[in-house]
C-alpha cells in the first residue's frame, strides 16, 4: 500500500474557512432514481452564485487549495463494513483501526503489508463473496473557487471512483506536493466528463473527474480579479 507524501510542520496562524458548499457530477432523474452527469452540480446555500460564475452545466472549475496537508483537503478514508452495516475497521491507507471485539486497535501497513486483504478474509461480506475486495474508498476534496464571488469559504468535492478519479486526483496532488513542495494556492482546473467502460459488450458510461495544475495567463487572469475578497479577508497576504 502506498502511502501519502506527509509534510508535518508546525500549525500556523492562519484563517479558517467555512464550508459553503458541495459539488457533485450525479443528480435524481424525473423517475426519482440516481443519474450520473458530466458536469458539476452545485449544492448549499449559495449555489446560486456558483451558476453566476459558471453558468448551469460547466465541465471545468478553477480551484486553489487553502492548505498542503492531505489530512484537510485531499482526505482518502477507507472503511471496511459487514453486512449488517456494522464497521469493522477504517482507515487512511497507511494508518486503520480495526475492531477486535472491544474496541478499535490501531495498524500500520508498514507492520502489516496485508492489513486490508487480512480484515476482508476474516470478515467477508457479499463484495468479498463476488470478487471484490469490500473495501469502500472515499476522496474528499476541499477547496477555494476563487471565481464563485460573495462569499468566502471551501467548497467539497467527494467521490468514491476508485478505478479513475481517485486514483487521478490523488496522484496529481501528491505530485506536485513532491516537485514543488507545495500545492497550496497552486491554480488547478478540475475538469469532468464522461468515460466509457472497456469491458466487452458493455457501453455505459460514468463520469471521470480530473486535477489539472493550469497556471496559464488566462487562468491565472481571472483567479487574481476574483481573489482580492479572500485576500483581504486574509489581511492581504
Amino acid at each position: 500500500m502506498k502511502g501519502r507524501i506527509r509534510r508535518p510542520e508546525a500549525e500556523k496562524s492562519r484563517l479558517i474557512l467555512p464550508r459553503v458548499g458541495q459539488i457533485k457530477i450525479g443528480m435524481k432523474n424525473a423517475n426519482g432514481y440516481p443519474q450520473s452527469v458530466d458536469y458539476f452540480i452545485p449544492t448549499g446555500k449559495y449555489a446560486g452564485l456558483f451558476t453566476q460564475a459558471y453558468g448551469e452545466k460547466p465541465q471545468t472549475i478553477q480551484i486553489v487549495f487553502p492548505d498542503d496537508d492531505p489530512a484537510k483537503v485531499c482526505n482518502e478514508r477507507y472503511e471496511y463494513r459487514d453486512d449488517d452495516g456494522r464497521r469493522i475497521a477504517y482507515g487512511d491507507g497507511e494508518t486503520f483501526f480495526v475492531w477486535n471485539g472491544k474496541q478499535y486497535a490501531q495498524y500500520s501497513t508498514k507492520d502489516y503489508p496485508n492489513l486490508m486483504a487480512g480484515v476482508a478474509e476474516k470478515h467477508p461480506n457479499r463484495a468479498v463473496l463476488n470478487g471484490g475486495d469490500g473495501w469502500i474508498v472515499t476522496l474528499t476534496v476541499t477547496f477555494i473557487i476563487p471565481l464563485v464571488r460573495g462569499v468566502a469559504g471551501v467548497w467539497q468535492f467527494a467521490t468514491k471512483g476508485t478505478a479513475s478519479t481517485i486514483p487521478q486526483i490523488r496522484e496529481t496532488f501528491d505530485g506536485m506536493l513532491l516537485e514543488r513542495g507545495f500545492c497550496k494556492g497552486i491554480i488547478f482546473d478540475l475538469n469532468v466528463q464522461f468515460a466509457t467502460t472497456k469491458k466487452p459488450g458493455d457501453r455505459s458510461r460514468f463520469p471521470v473527474v480530473s486535477l489539472v495544475p493550469n497556471e496559464s495567463a488566462d487562468n491565472v487572469l481571472k483567479v487574481r480579479k476574483a481573489w482580492e475578497p479572500v485576500k483581504e479577508l486574509e489581511g492581504g497576504k
